[in-house]
Parts: C-alpha cells; structure tokens; sequence
C-alpha cells in the first residue's frame, strides 16, 4: 500500500479513535517483523513512523470498534489474512475465544511464523485450510478486506455456505468491480452479493479509497 494511503489512513484513525502511547507501541510491533516499508506519518502534532499495512489494520480496527457491539465478539473468522496482521491486532481489543484464519496453506504458513514471532499463540487462533473448507465455522464476525470479492464464483459459494451464512455480523471490503472492469473478475457482482445477505445489510463507501472509487465496504450485525 502506498504511503498516500498510509497518510489517509493515519488521519481516519486520529479524527475517529484516541489510542494510547502504549496502544500505538503495540500497533507498531507489527512492523518489527519482516523488515516492512517504512514512512514517517505527520497529522497535525502527531507523528507515526509504521508501514501503510500496519495502519491499514488499525483503520479497520477502528471501524470494529465503532460499527459493532464488541462485547459480543467472541470468534471471529478472518478471510484473506495477509501476514497475520490484522489478527494480532483486533485479537488483543476484542474479548475473543477464537479467531479463525482462513487462505491458502502457504499463506497460513506465513502468517504462523509472523504471528509467533509476536508471540501470538495458542488454541484460541485456527488456521484453516480454504482449499478445504470441509466443516462450517460460524463467528460473530466475518472480516474479508478484498479477498472474497476477488474470488471466483464456486470458491463464493464454498465460503457463503461454510462461513458467511454462518456469521452474525461481517466487515467485507469489496473490490470486485474494480476487478471486473479490468476482465479479471468471474464472481458475485456487488448486488448479488448483497441479495444473498441478511436484510440490515449495508453497503458503505470504502474510506479512505485504496485502489478504485468503485470500492465498497458492506457491512451487516452492526449495532
């Protein structure tokens, strides 16, 4: 992600939460591992110096915070999952029994060695093949940033029928029609998507924007 996004990012988090010394140090730990791509952040008298990802995490740990009822987030499932990033970091805000990730098997690998490095261990964190999702796993929040839009059609219909018909509330960032209108993309289009959804389900400009205007965050179960 490019430092324009990680600047956005860092504004969104100041004007919307009000996180601590010791909370920023916590975030920042992220970056300790694997020798991220570091840029120094100014909004007004803050400073940060921490990878875009890193407050790409915390963004979406701010819309946790504020969309859901935390208190009733005991599992949650995470789809595409990166390095583990975003695991470390809502697994230590929310009161969580369980955290499942869900993505390919050398994608879990290193997320396993990124979040051990961290001392992230565990029976409360799964890792869980998305190859083979042979058992349902329901959560009280799903969270996908882009990963499920970009998936084709029967992958879709393997995740709705083990993990998102199964959730009671769901964070999905959704870059599908950025996708489609490059000829890279054969899954849901935004409105099926939505019509397979309960009703409170929400469609919400992604903000701040990554890769297209087109993007959108849907959400359902907030409070």
């Amino acid at each position: 992600m490019s430092p324009e996004f990680g600047s956005e990012c860092f504004k969104y988090i100041l004007n919307a939460a009000n996180f601590t010394e010791s909370d920023w140090l916590f975030f920042l730990a992220n970056d300790s591992v694997g020798n991220p791509y570091l840029s120094r952040f100014n909004c007004g008298d803050s400073m940060v110096i921490a990878s875009p990802t890193t407050l790409r995490y915390v963004k979406v740990l701010v819309d946790v915070l504020t969309l859901f009822d935390v208190e009733k987030i005991r599992t949650v499932t995470e789809i595409g999952i990166g390095y583990g990033g975003q695991c470390r970091i809502l697994r230590n805000f929310l009161p969580l029994a369980r955290y499942n990730l869900v993505d390919l098997p050398e994608v879990l690998a290193l997320a396993e060695k990124f979040l051990t490095a961290l001392n992230v261990t565990g029976d409360d964190v799964r890792y869980l093949d998305g190859t083979h999702l042979y058992n349902d796993a329901p959560c009280d929040l799903l969270i996908s940033d882009y990963a499920f839009s970009e998936l084709g059609k029967p992958a879709q219909k393997v995740y709705l029928e083990k993990i998102l018909s199964k959730s009671k509330a769901g964070y999905v960032t959704w870059d599908g029609d950025f996708f489609a209108e490059a000829g890279l993309y054969d899954g849901l289009t935004l409105e099926e998507f939505m019509s397979i959804l309960p009703h409170d389900a929400t469609v919400l400009p992604e903000n701040p924007v990554t890769t297209s205007e087109t993007n959108r965050v849907v959400i359902w179960g907030a409070k």
